[in-house]
């Protein structure tokens, strides 16, 4: 997939802002979003950006199947994956007629030696003119390799499994036959992104060790998914906690994920009735504290400022350490500095 195939995109009619969006947007187009893009762009050709950023935003709802370049590698592979035909039956088997039957069902289109399938019902417009542009999300860490056989480099999105959970069509797979090679250890880190920005650099972390940032990338994108098994304002605990530790390492980011039990954490729209309930506990009336006027949210973070905490830089709230142990799985505890003089002699 060459890098400026859908250069034009950015060049259809639309606002400024549409066309730089697009053009960031293509800057870091996966393998298998380039894949589908292909597919898709035959299938309706966009007539403006507005139209293009739609097809960008409806990629995930497509399906890869790789090896199925034509109707007799399209029917072989649905033999293959998807019924319990032995494969010593397959000589005998009218291949590219079972291609057709699969094409009638899934409606796609070939695109090299892959097939597109298409959404069994049309995606929903989800960017209309004048609305705030999309952000790009479900991604978790985007990397960018090359190989001798691809110098230029090609893009990975993680986490690469696609919504039909086919292990054949993740975005490694695409990147790894895109790239001419069987192995991570073959390709070279060129750039890499992460959502996170508190994730740091990348490249300088992990150098050439791509099969660990893939794994670790891909870790990441099932913390943001499952947040937190579904805990509430798990961005907001998660950001604070990222920042209250300084965080500027993908794997450091990935222990705090896990270590979440270790923060305490008020939120700043709890502060008012803490504060109230606080009072009447020591006895004060609800009468008295209304008559009062005091700020009651003032005066319960004053008390949290007293026990510890810190504010939130986004303004969600207050966290401090707990007394739980912190427990580091992906990353290696800083070492405290040795005071001068402490030295051994």
């Amino acid at each position: 997939m060459k890098l400026n195939e859908f250069d034009y995109l950015a060049q259809l009619p639309g606002e400024e802002r549409e066309q730089d969006w697009i053009r960031k947007r293509l800057g870091t187009l996966s393998v298998r979003e380039g894949v589908i893009l292909a597919a898709a762009a035959q299938a309706d050709p966009p007539e403006n950006a507005v139209q293009a950023i739609d097809r960008l935003q409806s990629l995930d709802e497509y399906r890869v199947l790789l090896d199925a370049g034509s109707y007799e590698a399209l029917g072989r592979r649905y033999l293959l994956n998807d019924t319990r035909m032995p494969v010593d039956a397959l000589p005998f088997a009218d291949l590219g007629s079972v291609g057709r039957q699969y094409e009638d069902k899934h409606p796609g289109l070939f695109i090299g030696s892959y097939y597109v399938q298409y959404p069994d019902a049309l995606p929903e417009q989800v960017y209309r003119p004048g609305m705030a542009l999309p952000a790009d999300e479900g991604w978790s860490v985007k990397v960018k390799l090359a190989s001798p056989a691809v110098p230029e480099g090609v893009w990975l999105r993680l986490p690469g499994l696609d919504e039909y959970g086919d292990e054949s069509s993740t975005e490694e797979a695409l990147v790894l036959r895109e790239l001419r090679v069987r192995r991570w250890d073959e390709c070279a880190l060129v750039d890499a992104q992460c959502v996170l920005p508190e994730a740091g650099d990348l490249v300088a972390q992990y150098g050439n060790n791509v099969a660990d940032l893939i794994y670790d990338g891909v870790q990441l994108g099932f913390v943001l998914e499952q947040k937190g098994q579904g805990s509430p304002s798990f961005q907001e605990r998660y950001t604070a906690a990222l920042a209250l530790e300084g965080c500027h390492d993908l794997r450091l980011a990935l222990d705090v994920s896990q270590n979440l039990n270790c923060y305490d954490w008020m939120q700043r729209a709890d502060l008012e009735a803490s504060g109230m309930a606080l009072l009447m506990d020591k006895g004060v009336s609800e009468e008295l504290i209304r008559a009062s006027g005091i700020d009651l949210a003032g005066y319960k973070a004053h008390l949290l400022e007293q026990e510890g905490y810190t504010p939130t830089a986004d303004g969600w709230g207050y966290i401090r350490r707990s007394a739980n142990e912190f427990c580091y799985q992906y990353s290696t505890p800083a070492q405290p500095q040795e005071e001068p003089g402490m030295a051994m002699q």
